[in-house]
């Protein structure tokens, strides 16, 4: 059986709920208007996630099909708008705005992406009051200006994995990948300590991929892979933070799966620790990846590894 796409998620806004599509285009920042805004504090545009505010994964978000489609990507229709609800909150709807326009001056804001600084467009007081009141504290929303040639808007990757590419708002890469085999064998290792079972979405990947022959764990020897007319390279393997541990429905934090996941796959064990030792304490589960072609993706591609990892 071949490998394919299982699952695609978009994830409009950072830290919050996905939009599962069966079709995306797959841009050079990875799928269209993932991570393309995010929750900032008012005073100091620093960037807020589930680490910061668990409450943000519930959260949904939803956009007009035709704004994920590579036939409709940049053809919105009139009145066009991100739909926003939470529990409790009316909804909130955010015009989608022309990607390449440029921003009027007012509504520039200073934002920080861990060590990244440059600006972003303020969503307005209607958006803030909205975030503010259902997370409790006094928030921004923003939204990124990858096309508008601004050169402060540009988020370059980390150069050591991926020179060369750029990220919106997304932790680090354009894109996260993961396989349905590999949260099938943690799931194993969750039952055998007598922990239930996790679902996908706490790992929030882009792509889920299923079919494995090799097994779980064979994408760690994957480089180059070619999906549906896309071309991918796996560059970082993702180490996982305490986002995992939070239950995406209820926002309850535990422990799981990062005690397991540190009793097999951590850079230690994995032996990746060796010749980098801030991997030591480490776990991971999902790749990051960059784009080396851009094309479309859809649900049932088959994925063909064009190059094994050499390193």
């Amino acid at each position: 059986m071949p490998v394919t796409v299982k699952q695609l998620n978009v994830y409009p806004i950072k830290g919050c709920k996905p939009v599962t599509v069966e079709s995306a285009a797959c841009l050079g920042t990875g799928l269209p208007y993932d991570r393309h805004w995010m929750v900032v504090r008012a005073d100091n545009g620093k960037f807020l996630t589930q680490r910061q505010i668990p409450k943000l994964c519930q959260v949904c978000v939803s956009l007009p099909p035709e704004a994920l489609l590579a036939t409709g990507w940049g053809k919105l229709q009139p009145g066009a708008a991100l739909v926003v609800s939470a529990p409790g909150m009316s909804q909130l709807q955010v015009p989608l705005t022309d990607p390449a326009a440029p921003a009027a001056p007012a509504q520039l804001k200073n934002v920080t992406v861990w060590e990244w600084s440059g600006v972003a467009a303020d969503e307005g007081d209607e958006a803030a009051a909205w975030f503010s009141k259902f997370l409790g504290q006094p928030v921004r929303l923003v939204r990124h200006l990858h096309s508008s040639g601004l050169p402060q808007t540009v988020r370059p990757t980390d150069p050591e994995f991926a020179p060369g590419h750029a990220v919106k708002f997304a932790d680090g890469y354009p894109l996260l990948v993961s396989c349905e085999e590999n949260l099938q064998d943690l799931n194993s290792h969750l039952s055998s300590s007598g922990s239930s079972p996790l679902p996908m979405n706490r790992f929030r990947p882009n792509v889920v991929l299923a079919g494995f022959e090799g097994g779980a764990w064979a994408d760690d020897a994957w480089g180059d892979v070619a999906v549906g007319s896309v071309q991918l390279s796996y560059v970082k393997p993702c180490s996982r933070c305490k986002v995992t541990t939070i239950d995406q429905e209820t926002a309850e934090e535990g422990k799981e799966p990062l005690v397991t996941l540190g009793q097999f796959r951590s850079g230690k064990v994995l032996g990746w620790a060796a010749q980098r030792k801030s991997w030591t304490h480490d776990v991971f589960f999902g790749w990051n990846a960059a784009v080396l072609q851009q094309g479309t993706i859809s649900v049932g591609d088959t994925v063909t590894v064009t190059q094994p990892r050499t390193a």
